[in-house]
């Protein structure tokens, strides 16, 4: 079976003796030989020279403006431009000499994430929010939608020296903030403390157990007053038809474990309310009724 192959170095038709056969002699495959571990070399060198500025950078915090160039990637004169547009910070240590620290240039790379620039002729307006836009509607603070964008990397393209945001991935973030229309009465926490003389710590509390709708407008938090009332109210309604344990010791001068004894040996429910552990008081006023 014949093999009919190109000399991948001369270029000549030839009949192999094997399939793997590249070459059509000998001088042909020793010059390709030559060749690859020339290439091989070339590449060696390109990557030491890569990693050399790299590895001599290692440890050291202070860079002139070529090393920091080296260090970058990029020309001595980017990192004038860099410095110039006050991008990059540098301290000028006399007059032919100014160093760059290393901390500078990380910062500086933390800052600047990549951002899409688009032509404003391919830029749909309508599916974007500027800051301004997101702050007005969803009363919110502008600086806290730059924080927030970032942080949870919602799409954002910048024209000329604007931001635009999102609309889609900013409405669908303030979608669980979102309350009901209905409800128009609000408390402020200084004003429940007022009212309730509670902590901030019971109002956060009683807002978390009784699931008490609530919003954020501008940096102040307010609570649904309709439901807080409500659930204040219920809370005097069953102090009345309930003992704590600690109530049931004052009033029968009972010991805890006396208490907790006569739960469980006449099968009493009890409940956990908070961190007070509650029961019906017609059930115990009549266990107490018949021992008496």
């Amino acid at each position: 079976m014949e093999v009919r192959k190109i000399c991948q170095w001369c270029g000549k038709p030839f009949i192999a003796q094997k399939t793997t056969t590249c070459y059509c002699s000998h001088q042909c495959s020793n010059l390709g030989y030559k060749k690859r571990i020339r290439e091989r070399k070339r590449q060696l060198k390109r990557s030491q020279e890569l990693l050399q500025p790299r590895q001599a950078a290692e440890g050291q915090d202070f860079f002139s403006f070529a090393q920091a160039a080296k260090l970058m990637g990029v020309t001595r004169q980017y990192i004038y431009k860099l410095v110039k547009e006050s991008k990059l910070r540098a301290s000028r240590i006399s007059g032919k000499k100014s160093l760059i620290r290393r901390a500078d240039i990380e910062l500086m790379m933390k800052t600047k994430p990549y951002e899409r620039i688009m032509p404003k002729e391919d830029f749909d307006i309508t599916e974007y929010y500027t800051a301004e836009e997101i702050a007005e509607k969803y009363k919110v603070n502008a600086k806290w939608v730059w924080t927030y964008t970032r942080q949870h990397k919602v799409p954002k393209v910048r024209i000329r020296q604007f931001n635009y945001y999102s609309k889609k991935h900013i409405d669908a973030a303030f979608a669980k903030y979102e309350v009901d229309s209905d409800l128009t009465e609000w408390y402020t926490p200084e004003q429940i403390q007022e009212k309730y003389g509670m902590t901030r710590v019971a109002i956060r509390s009683q807002v978390y157990r009784n699931n008490i709708p609530s919003k954020k407008e501008h940096g102040q938090i307010f609570y649904s007053k309709l439901h807080f009332d409500l659930s204040k109210s219920s809370e005097q309604e069953s102090k009345t038809e309930y003992y704590t344990v600690k109530e049931a010791m004052e009033k029968f001068k009972l010991s805890r474990d006396s208490v907790y004894g006569i739960l469980q040996f006449h099968q009493i429910n009890r409940e956990k309310n908070g961190r007070f552990v509650r029961f019906l008081k017609v059930e115990f006023d009549r266990v107490m009724g018949v021992q008496k």
